[in-house]
């Protein structure tokens, strides 16, 4: 007759130890849970800076790009769209049929990556913004372009210096609740400005994207030169929201603070 056998209590207490405890896996969830609160914001900083990074990246090869442009055409940049209907959008690359602002870059063949337009943090655009459709349809890019410039004219980057030159898209729509910024850095913007440099304006509080500034405030009768140098704005009913556009890129061109 077979005996029989019975674990010896030595072998019982180590199989106790050698099992996790209900309340030993929950202990180790917790551990898990509070280091990936932890880490997850610290990602997310690098994240944004990896973009924030190569937006600059492509601001200066937008700027390279400009300044050899400029020096085939009198030391003329690309020239601003001229009004479509009531706005002109400083940030389109196409109208359909035909390239603008700085698609024009594209279309003579001094960059051929359209990927440089656009911005890795920037996820909505206004229009379309495939690049494959160009010129065929009304495409944007990322970036606002010489918003100082009346509408019809041509930076002339020799003459400029230390103004901002293209800046990311900082404009919403009407009636919308926010603008671009909301979707790019939201917290500030990269900037670069006609001597070639490039920085960032932080707007810590989101003061711009949150005031959702349009590109219909872009008028003929009321534009940066009018108000800036010396003009009168007394028939805008004076320095309304309308003008908020060039407040902006006023902001940027002298890097003060919170131009609102």
């Amino acid at each position: 007759m077979m005996k029989c056998r019975t674990a010896s209590p030595k072998r019982m207490c180590r199989d106790r130890r050698a099992a996790f405890t209900i309340l030993e896996m929950l202990v180790v969830i917790f551990v898990i849970a509070v280091l990936t609160s932890l880490l997850i914001p610290s990602l997310a900083k690098a994240r944004n800076a990896a973009r924030t990074t190569v937006c600059v990246a492509h601001l200066k090869q937008i700027g390279a790009a400009v300044f050899t442009y400029a020096f085939d055409a009198d030391d003329r940049a690309p020239a601003v769209m001229k009004r479509a209907g009531t706005t002109a959008p400083r940030s389109l690359l196409s109208r359909t049929g035909r390239y603008v602002n700085l698609g024009l870059l594209i279309e003579t063949g001094i960059t051929e990556d359209p990927s440089i337009f656009y911005c890795p943090s920037q996820k909505q655009f206004w229009y379309g913004s495939d690049p494959s459709y160009l010129p065929q349809a009304t495409i944007a890019g990322s970036y606002a372009y010489a918003v100082h410039v009346r509408a019809g004219k041509s930076p002339q980057v020799a003459r400029l210096r230390h103004l901002a030159l293209i800046s990311d898209d900082f404009t919403g729509r009407r009636g919308a609740s926010g603008g671009i910024g909301q979707h790019s850095h939201k917290v500030g913007y990269n900037v670069l400005y006609t001597d070639g440099s490039a920085s960032w304006y932080n707007d810590a509080d989101e003061s711009i994207w949150k005031r959702a500034v349009r590109w219909d405030d872009e008028r003929d009768d009321v534009n940066y030169d009018t108000l800036y140098r010396g003009g009168s704005t007394e028939d805008d009913g004076g320095y309304g929201s309308s003008l908020d556009i060039f407040r902006v890129w006023r902001s940027f061109c002298y890097n003060s603070p919170d131009p609102f």
